[in-house]
């Protein structure tokens, strides 16, 4: 083996076989990592199908932030981020888009693993 040969080890039971490029990928895997096709294409749309709720963890003005990337799988600082400068670079749009999901999207309901969440995050109260 030279120096630009690379050595694969597949352990038997944690493998799979992408069906579109036939290489060996981790068995938890939903996307392939050598073509990039989704692998559970019913993942790829979750975040549209199930119902958007406004988080009632992790929220700083009224959750939407915070429910758009539970949603979508994604950072909340992420999604944070995008809607701060969107608001700058978009003249105000994103506000009012922000307004707009405040008041179109449902808060989730109250659960026991929510109250944890919000009396572990208020340390002054």
């Amino acid at each position: 083996m030279n120096g630009n040969e690379v050595q694969r080890v597949d352990a038997p039971g944690v493998t799979k076989q992408c069906p579109y490029c036939a290489e060996s990928i981790r068995a938890e895997a939903i996307k392939c990592r050598w073509c990039g096709s989704m692998l559970e294409p019913q993942s790829a749309l979750a975040g549209l199908s199930r119902p958007w709720l406004r988080a009632r963890h992790d929220r700083k003005i009224a959750g939407v932030c915070a429910g758009l990337a539970d949603q979508f799988g994604i950072s909340v600082t992420l999604v944070r981020l995008a809607f701060v400068l969107g608001v700058f670079f978009s003249g105000g749009i994103f506000l009012l888009v922000y307004a707009v999901l405040w008041l179109v999207m449902p808060e989730e309901p109250w659960t026991p693993e929510n109250e944890r969440r919000e009396v572990a995050r208020a340390p002054f109260d």
